[in-house]
């Protein structure tokens, strides 16, 4: 999937006498994705031609894959070309009078999203291969989909004063204000709003140019800090702060445009393959009820999530040679966003209608010590610990599944899916000394340093799945009902880990619902680590040096396993760990993400 990006930015900073100063930003940037699938001849496979899965349609502008639940899925065919483009300008004013530095700034933003899907795409879906080749018959699943362009905007501005009322005190206190309306439709688009949410029976698109959502213009977001001396020396701090921060709301809204009435899906089950006239499987477009599988709706009086952070920290240091900090910190989130999904409201609908509201919470507390040795006596250090708890009812904006008809935000506050109660991580650096007293060893000996790094962190929490199938609830989830008594984990020296998850402590729920498991009630797995450097710099001149330096990381090659998938349907290997944890991650490439098997890495760097 080739992506370009492309920015352009232009600043200007102008100073007028000692006391004003202005900095003007300008930015423009771009980015296309162009996104195809392709089938490959690999290990001398016989690849079928295009035409037997998607018959009468293009690949150029159309997309197929394959799918059984005993192996995986090949898929060929255009996926998809989608831009965005920003403009955002920024302006910052600073003025000094007397002991106040005041600050006054504004960021204005214009986000345009382009997209353009396949205009089809075919699902076929089969059990096993077995029952493939038994039958000849497939399930298959359709959409349609045609291109949609939408505009977002935001608007800031904040005033600060930082004041030193005293040698040892210094007050930081401000405010911000922050605008984001609902994004708007652009060209041919249509964006649909909702209306008579409170009475299900009546759920109904609501008129043509409502916008998602109802702009609201009481963002103010105060923030203030201090630091105090708490000694002459000024070698013992006190700091502390607070502020209210607004996130913009706009990531949850980017996938509106690429559903209903946008896109449209189908479904046809034990389809005898191959199927010529495909495009006869192709839904057309309509507004008109009765509604797709899956629909995507904000509630009219959506607000700007925010969350309340606050912070003291104790910070003393000894003789300039190291220093020692402990903080706590605190965030509740509020009015965070977060997705229901309503079963089939009332008869116009036949799916799942998914309703973005405010009714996600967030809640974290850390305690964080933190020890600092800059380079004396040839060792550097940075030692940090903390142990902290974080719960939510929502990690994300996105919430798959159902509950009866309505996932119920109550039921769901637990544990974060990042969740880390406890985590350390040290640095160390060591400046090797050289035998000085005899020439050759001194030469031989002289610049070597060594290196490490050390994490270790308990594991992230998680629960059992339910698939609950296809159609009307494609790809959605459930958790399990539990066994009382059965413990999660069992001893099983083979498996990842040298434990499984123990499939008898699960059932799978009789009817549509959610189980009787609590969210993100086990504990995975966690991560050790150890990387070693060793380096060495030679002197090639005044300002030319050459570094060569070995690495290895996971050192001591410690196993660090990703948490099973649950899935408690699809047999034994649903129960334990399927990959190395770098794998599991995901985001970085592989090879730069910790938890993977020991590797080594030797690299040589001129500076001049």
């Amino acid at each position: 999937m080739p992506v370009n990006t492309q920015t352009l930015t232009i600043g200007v900073n102008n100073e007028w006498g000692s006391r004003i100063s202005n900095t003007l930003r300008g930015n423009y940037s771009t980015q296309t994705s162009n996104a195809t699938a392709a089938l490959h001849a690999m290990g001398g496979a016989v690849l079928p031609p295009e035409g037997l899965y998607l018959g009468d349609l293009s690949a150029s502008s159309n997309e197929f894959n394959f799918q059984t639940f005993d192996t995986y899925f090949f898929a060929a065919g255009t996926i998809g070309h989608n831009r965005t483009k920003q403009f955002n300008v920024t302006d910052d004013l600073s003025w000094v009078v007397g002991s106040h530095k005041l600050k006054f700034g504004t960021d204005g933003r214009l986000l345009y999203l382009d997209i353009h899907p396949a205009t089809g795409v075919v699902s076929y879906s089969t059990d096993t291969v077995q029952d493939f080749l038994a039958t000849g018959q497939t399930d298959i699943f359709t959409n349609t989909n045609r291109p949609a362009e939408i505009l977002a905007k935001a608007l800031s501005l904040y005033a600060q004063d930082t004041w030193n009322p005293s040698s040892k005190l210094t007050l930081s206190y401000g405010l911000r204000w922050e605008l984001s309306p609902a994004p708007t439709a652009q060209g041919s688009t249509t964006l649909v709003a909702w209306q008579n949410l409170n009475n299900l029976a009546a759920l109904a698109p609501a008129p043509q140019g409502t916008p998602l959502w109802n702009t609201k213009y009481g963002n103010f977001a105060p923030r203030f800090g201090l630091a105090y001396r708490l000694n002459n020396n000024g070698d013992f701090v006190l700091r502390a702060g607070a502020g209210i921060f607004y996130d913009l709301g706009l990531g949850a809204a980017s996938i509106v445009p690429s559903f209903w009435p946008n896109s449209a899906s189908a479904s046809f089950p034990a389809v005898s393959l191959p199927v010529s006239n495909v495009s006869s499987f192709l839904p057309a477009l309509s507004f008109a009820p009765p509604f797709p599988d899956q629909i995507y709706a904000f509630t009219p009086n959506l607000k700007l999530p925010r969350s309340y952070q606050w912070n003291v920290a104790l910070e003393k240091s000894f003789g300039g040679k190291q220093a020692v900090s402990v903080t706590y910190l605190g965030q509740a989130g509020r009015d965070l966003l977060r997705k229901e999904a309503l079963f089939q409201p009332n008869p116009d609908f036949s799916g799942l209608f998914f309703l973005t509201q405010n009714d996600a919470r967030s809640n974290y507390n850390a305690l964080q010590v933190q020890y600092r040795r800059p380079l004396s006596k040839q060792v550097q250090a940075l030692l940090n610990y903390s142990f902290s708890h974080s719960l939510d009812n929502a990690s994300n904006d996105y919430v798959a599944g159902v509950s009866n008809t309505v996932i119920s935000a109550k039921n769901d506050y637990a544990s974060s899916d990042f969740d880390v109660r406890q985590s350390f991580s040290g640095a160390v650096t060591w400046a090797l000394p050289s035998a000085a007293r005899v020439p050759i060893l001194s030469y031989i000996s002289r610049d070597w340093s060594l290196d490490t790094i050390v994490v270790a962190r308990s594991g992230f929490p998680f629960n059992g799945q339910v698939f609950l199938g296809a159609g009307d609830l494609a790809e959605e989830f459930t958790r399990p009902d539990l066994v009382p008594g059965q413990p999660f984990w069992i001893s099983n020296p083979q498996a990842p880990g040298g434990k499984t998850l123990n499939p008898n402590a699960f059932l799978v729920p009789t009817t549509i619902r959610q189980g009787t498991e609590s969210r993100n009630d086990i504990n995975g797995f966690g991560l050790t680590q150890i990387d070693l450097s060793i380096a060495r710099l030679f002197s090639l001149g005044e300002r030319l040096h050459l570094q060569f330096r070995a690495d290895a990381f996971n050192a001591l090659n410690h196993p660090n396993f990703t948490n099973p998938s649950g899935f408690i349907q699809f047999g034994p290997l649903e129960f334990q760990s399927a990959e190395m944890l770098n794998h599991g991650l995901g985001g970085l490439n592989p090879l730069f993400q910790g938890g993977g098997p020991r590797s080594l890495q030797i690299s040589l760097k001129l500076t001049f």
